[in-house]
């Protein structure tokens, strides 16, 4: 692969004489340019990008953590980033997680280093004191509400529409309800359970949390375990449109079942949900990631009953 040491070496002037020319960055004689460009397209040389992004000191790449893609929670946020990253001419570079914390921070490391611009978590593993420690190289945004008042964040301000579908649920006479999650802990999942416990006026008992959900398939297969509850509040509308498919097929009676994300699953099956307007977090998301702000934003989120 061809240096910019071969051509200098080839044409006789200088290293930095040869990158400020390919660059485009400064002066450099007529016949300077001519013979440095002729020689470096004899070689096929190819410019590295990477390292001029670098030197410029801006590469106009963000970073994206996703735990995973099959959640619509995720893939709604990332519809949003994309939307205002297709506005802007910045690139979305998406850094799978899986929730392993090594590779968290293998990808603050990145920001360190200046592979990217901005990173924006979806989600995380990683402890918030560790973010705070990588800010100083770039900003760091959430998707979610930080324990930290000093991480930007733009979130899915949930509980006041939980707290409005647990109020439908107990009118509807819902008096053992199943949740159902994607993971056994999270923000969201202390949210669900505190909106229950302002409702409901009760624990949630271990029996009623079903966690590990994020497909559809994944709710298919939990189904026969959901027979004892007469309410479900599911973390998607795929997810309760699958439990609802499961007791169809068997010819049981439905529990009343709620669902998230307002995705056409749930709207074929008019089944109540919740909107978090991901996409609307993502993009303001992505807002923040760009323009460097340091706050926290909410969204609320909404209970839609009729659809």
């Amino acid at each position: 692969m061809t240096s910019l040491s071969d051509i200098a070496k080839i044409t006789g002037y200088s290293k930095a004489t040869v990158s400020r020319v390919l660059s485009g960055n400064g002066y450099a004689s007529q016949q300077t340019r001519e013979d440095i460009l002729k020689t470096a397209a004899e070689l096929d040389y190819a410019t590295n990008a990477i390292a001029q992004e670098l030197a410029y000191g801006a590469t106009h790449n963000i970073g994206v953590v996703l735990p995973y893609i099959k959640s619509p929670f995720f893939s709604k946020i990332l519809e949003g980033i994309l939307e205002k990253s297709f506005e802007t001419g910045y690139k979305i570079i998406i850094l799978p997680s899986n929730y392993n914390q090594d590779l968290e921070i293998e990808y603050l490391e990145k920001l360190r280093k200046k592979a990217f611009e901005a990173i924006i978590f979806t989600s995380r593993q990683v402890p918030e004191e560790t973010i705070l420690k990588y800010q100083k190289y770039g900003p760091i945004v959430l998707c979610y509400k930080p324990e930290h008042s000093g991480i930007p964040a733009t979130y899915a301000n949930r509980i006041p529409a939980y707290r409005e579908a647990f109020e439908w649920l107990k009118e509807q006479q819902c008096s053992n309800i199943g949740f159902l999650l994607s993971r056994g802990k999270s923000p969201t999942i202390s949210t669900t359970l505190q909106a229950y416990k302002d409702v409901y006026h009760l624990e949630a008992r271990a029996e009623q949390i079903k966690s590990g959900l994020i497909s559809a398939e994944d709710a298919y297969r939990l189904a026969p375990q959901l027979t004892q509850f007469d309410g479900i509040f599911a973390n998607s509308d795929e997810i309760a449109a699958n439990v609802w498919r499961w007791f169809e097929e068997q010819g049981l009676p439905k529990p009343i079942i709620v669902g998230q994300e307002r995705l056409l699953a749930g709207q074929l099956l008019k089944l109540p949900t919740i909107d978090n307007h991901c996409r609307q977090v993502g993009r303001m998301a992505f807002e923040q990631a760009v323009s460097k702000a340091n706050k926290q934003t909410s969204v609320h989120s909404e209970f839609i009953l009729e659809r």
